[in-house]
């Protein structure tokens, strides 16, 4: 197996994590730590391309564009999850609609 097969599985395995996560919890914090799983996937795809089209640096240059980005969206839906809980009392999805107006 070459190193960009094995790192094209850990893509898939990142993504289908992330994906079954959003799937299967009800829990928002969980929702968040999948999407950030599907993000480092993504990312890691990114790399990949990089260093399968010999072109690393714009690859990288991207990378850190993408993490900025994560961070920023983790950010903002760690601190909207903090208002979610402290008006619905829980962390369940089905719990947010009591937030309609």
């Amino acid at each position: 197996m070459d190193l960009w097969q094995f790192f094209m599985a850990a893509v898939f395995i990142l993504i289908g994590i992330g994906i079954y996560c959003l799937i299967a919890r009800r829990n928002i914090i969980q929702l968040i730590i999948g999407l950030e799983v599907i993000a480092k996937g993504v990312t890691l795809s990114f790399i990949l391309g990089g260093y399968v089209l010999n072109n690393e640096q714009i690859a990288q240059a991207i990378v850190i564009t993408v993490i900025l980005i994560e961070v920023i969206t983790a950010a903002v839906a760690m601190s909207l999850i903090v208002v979610a809980r402290r008006n619905t009392g829980s962390l369940d999805i089905k719990d947010l609609k009591r937030l309609w107006g």
